[in-house]
């Protein structure tokens, strides 16, 4: 899936990507259980809109592979 190359928000073309960024930090919450492992932190980009200041996460297709709905940490949306 692209990336909408304008902001969902505002609609500005101003934005700014930073790519590999670990899911579970030391001090902070696994933002996407069950994609990390013991040693390895899944891992997901960041877009930011410098407009308005939307953010926005994508996992890695890696990271993605690794979480399940089946597992009970993860619920389908309906």
């Amino acid at each position: 899936m692209a990336i909408a190359k304008n902001c969902s928000e505002c609609d500005s073309t101003d934005l700014l990507v930073q790519n590999g960024i670990d899911t579970r930090g030391g001090y902070g919450p696994d933002l996407l259980p069950g994609a990390s492992g013991v040693f390895v932190s899944g891992k997901m980009k960041a877009v930011v809109c410098k407009n308005c200041g939307l953010i926005r996460y994508f996992a890695s297709k890696e990271a993605l592979s690794k979480i399940a709905a089946k597992d009970g940490r993860w619920d389908r949306l309906l």
